[in-house]
């Protein structure tokens, strides 16, 4: 689908934000981890802590990845609308479906490590 350049760049910036949201997230949920170990020293509880520790690791990872990305676009996305200004709201532009899957695949990768997570919490705390 053609969208704008003005479109595909408010969308980016969305993106960015969400992505930076869930990149100031991610240590506080580690810090709980951190309360749960320090109360419970059972072998199952410290599996699931392991278990979440790496899974805010690789999305930590995952959103800098993305993060990058998105910042990429949004530079490219600049640079064509200052060499092609009167076109910046013209459609024109195919949009950008690998970002857009890969953005929502990662939000949803974060809120149902969420919800597991305090599922989780609310077991052991």
């Amino acid at each position: 689908m053609k969208e704008s350049i003005a479109k595909i760049h408010n969308l980016c910036e969305d993106w960015k934000r969400e992505l930076k949201f869930f990149k100031d997230e991610i240590p506080l949920l580690r810090k709980r981890l951190d309360e749960v170990v320090s109360k419970n020293t059972a072998t199952e509880i410290l599996q699931e802590v392991e278990h979440f520790e790496n899974k805010f690791r690789i999305l930590s990872t995952h959103v800098d990845e993305l993060l990058h990305d998105i910042t990429i676009k949004t530079d490219e996305l600049n640079a064509q609308a200052a060499s092609q200004a009167k076109y910046i709201n013209v459609k024109m532009f195919d949009a950008d479906t690998v970002l857009e899957d890969l953005m929502l695949a990662t939000s949803k990768d974060f809120h149902e490590t969420k919800n597991s997570y305090y599922k989780f919490l609310s077991k052991v705390m």
